[in-house]
């Protein structure tokens, strides 16, 4: 099961980080900070009354709804055999993706909204991954990659992306070395690079604005289980 986790996690992980640069303004961006700390302490009925207020201020911003969706997440995670928010989970990222796709039918090039619906498609896919949908997980992370990469050619200083390229170019290098009959259902990737995807993580540790946590736990996990 943490080997399909890894192999899954490849292909939605390019999804899932958010666009720090978008948030301009400084009270939504203050909002994001303190909701997004109410979520590491497992303080989720404070982050949904920030991330609702962000909603408010901007409803067809999708930081504020894409950040909402994450508070249940968050619920379902930590209890995996509930799938009371299930539903509203997956609802909430619909909502994500048509604000995204209005976005995009005006600017093609629009960054912020290939970031978010990117990472509203990742995350159904690691929810379908958790309720044992593997091939549904796999094409919602099919569909996610491109989205990721067309941002990163478009916005290639933002520190955040970097967890998920960070995770894919190490895992997508190491997981078929010490696999090999993993090779097959990875031919559809591009290759990894896993000194590449160290780099990316050390810059996103050290720089990035809500991805540091999270990129400084998933270098711990890699320099203790494969680099030793």
């Amino acid at each position: 099961m943490r080997l399909w986790y890894f192999l899954l996690f490849l292909l939605i992980s390019c999804a899932g980080a958010v666009r720090s640069q978008s948030l301009t303004d400084q009270e939504f961006d203050a909002r994001t900070r303190r909701g997004i700390d109410h979520i590491y302490n497992l303080e989720f009925e404070s982050a949904d009354r920030e991330f609702t207020e962000l909603v408010r201020a901007r409803p067809m911003d999708p930081a504020g709804h894409f950040f909402l969706a994450t508070v249940n997440w968050w619920r379902i995670l930590i209890d995996l055999d509930n799938r009371q928010f299930d539903d509203q989970f997956l609802d909430s990222l619909d909502v994500v993706i048509d604000i995204c796709d209005e976005l995009l039918d005006k600017n093609e090039n629009d960054v912020n909204a290939m970031f978010f619906k990117g990472g509203s498609i990742g995350f159904q896919g690691r929810l379908k991954f958790h309720r044992n949908e593997y091939l549904g997980a796999a094409a919602a992370g099919k569909k996610a990659l491109p989205l990721v990469q067309d941002a990163i050619a478009f916005d290639p200083k933002n520190y955040d992306i970097f967890l998920g390229t960070g995770i894919y170019n190490y895992y997508a290098e190491v997981i078929p070395d010490q696999y090999p009959w993993t090779k097959p259902l990875l031919l559809f990737l591009p290759s990894g690079d896993k000194e590449k995807g160290i780099r990316q993580l050390t810059t996103c540790s050290e720089k990035g604005k809500y991805a540091s946590i999270e990129c400084t736990y998933f270098l711990m996990q890699i320099y203790y289980s494969y680099e030793k």
